[in-house]
């Protein structure tokens, strides 16, 4: 005669063991593709037309990338420049470096800088942005606060800075401790209601001027 009950919890113990492999093995899978995401993500910088090439051909998939929303609600996107070849981009707009962090798929973050000899020469971020999340944008401006830091001196500048228009981002931005952080009204702006603008300044050298942004 079968003993029905013994039968039963036997069952029930294989279903058991049956589900908690299931579940070892979907959170090993899930662990995997973590991995091989994190591991697909590359901080890449523009140095060649190929380089250049790569960056752009990444761009139209990246749908995300400097978007977002102000406190009053209203989206923005940030426009990204871009130049015929990267020859044109050296040699026309007081280029610097261009890094961009990508997972062959698209854009992630990417920061492009400038370098001027003016004002007592200064670093200039033109653009930085990032599709939100992950912290790709705060690594970028570590990065190239780093360098400033590090190579002002061979640079010959005496200071960082950028500037913005979304003011809800100084918040952002004082995370990475700037020097000063000063609004104004936009110069030269003759819309009938003026956009106030954000000068963020790091300083890197005591030989930066006190330059009067009001």
């Amino acid at each position: 005669m079968v003993d029905t009950k013994k039968k039963h919890q036997s069952r029930t113990r294989t279903r058991t063991r049956t589900r908690t492999r299931t579940r070892t093995r979907t959170r090993r899978l899930e662990a995997h593709d973590k991995s091989r995401h994190a591991q697909r993500v590359i901080t890449a910088e523009v140095n060649d037309d190929a380089s250049y090439t790569h960056f752009k051909s990444l761009l139209p998939k990246s749908t995300s990338l400097c978007k977002g929303s102000m406190s009053n609600g209203k989206k923005y996107k940030v426009h990204i420049a871009l130049s015929k070849d990267f020859a044109t981009l050296k040699k026309a707009t007081n280029h610097y470096r261009l890094i961009y962090i990508h997972d062959n798929h698209q854009v992630l973050a990417y920061i492009s800088v400038k370098i001027y000899k003016k004002d007592g020469g200064f670093m200039f971020i033109h653009k930085v942005c990032s599709t939100g999340g992950g912290g790709y944008g705060a690594k970028l401006m570590n990065m190239i606060l780093e360098d400033a830091r590090k190579n002002y001196e061979k640079l010959g500048i005496t200071y960082l800075s950028l500037t913005t228009h979304n003011l809800d981002l100084i918040k952002y931005y004082n995370q990475f401790n700037p020097t000063r952080v000063v609004e104004i009204n936009n110069p030269g702006s003759k819309a009938k209601t003026l956009k106030r603008v954000a000068y963020i300044i790091w300083q890197l050298s005591p030989d930066m001027p006190w330059i009067d942004y009001v």
